[in-house]
C-alpha cells in the first residue's frame, strides 16, 4: 500500500511542480508582452505625430502662400498646439485606462514626459519593430 501512495504523492509533486513552472513561464510572457505592447503604441503614436507634423508644414505653406493674415496663422498654430498635446495627455490616459490594478505597477510612465523616456530606453526594440514592418509592406 506505501508503494502506491509514493506513486501518487510523486505523481502530485511533479504535476504541482509543471503547473507551476508552467504559471512562472508564462506569467513572464505575459509581462513581456505588455511591455512590447507599450512601446509599439507609444511608437505609433509617435508615427502619428510625425504624420501631423508634415501635415501642419504643408498647412503652413498653403496659408503663406495664400497671403493669410498673421492672425489667421497663429491661430492655426495655437489650435495645431492645443491639439497635439491633447492626443499626447490623451493617450497616454487611455493606455492607463486599459489595465487592471494588478499590472498598474509595472507601467514605468504616468505622463507624456515619462512615457517618452520609457521610449527612449526602449529606442532599439522600437526601431526593429518599424525597421521590420517597413521591410515587410515593400
Amino acid at each position: 500500500m506505501e508503494h502506491w501512495l509514493v506513486n501518487i504523492l510523486t505523481f502530485i509533486f511533479g504535476y504541482v511542480t509543471c503547473r507551476t513552472f508552467y504559471f512562472v513561464k508564462s506569467s513572464r510572457i505575459s509581462l513581456s508582452l505588455i511591455s512590447a505592447s507599450h512601446i509599439i503604441y507609444l511608437s505609433s503614436i509617435i508615427k502619428a505625430i510625425e504624420h501631423l507634423s508634415y501635415a501642419r508644414e504643408i498647412m503652413r505653406e498653403h496659408l503663406l502662400i495664400t497671403e493669410k493674415d498673421s492672425l489667421e496663422i497663429s491661430t492655426f498654430e495655437r489650435n495645431f498646439e492645443q491639439d497635439l498635446s491633447m492626443l499626447k495627455s490623451r493617450s497616454i490616459s487611455s493606455l492607463l485606462s486599459c489595465h487592471p490594478d494588478f499590472f498598474k505597477e509595472m507601467i514605468k510612465f504616468d505622463d507624456w514626459p515619462s512615457a517618452m523616456n520609457f521610449l527612449e530606453s526602449h529606442r532599439t526594440t522600437a526601431i526593429n519593430f518599424w525597421s521590420r514592418y517597413e521591410k515587410n509592406d515593400r
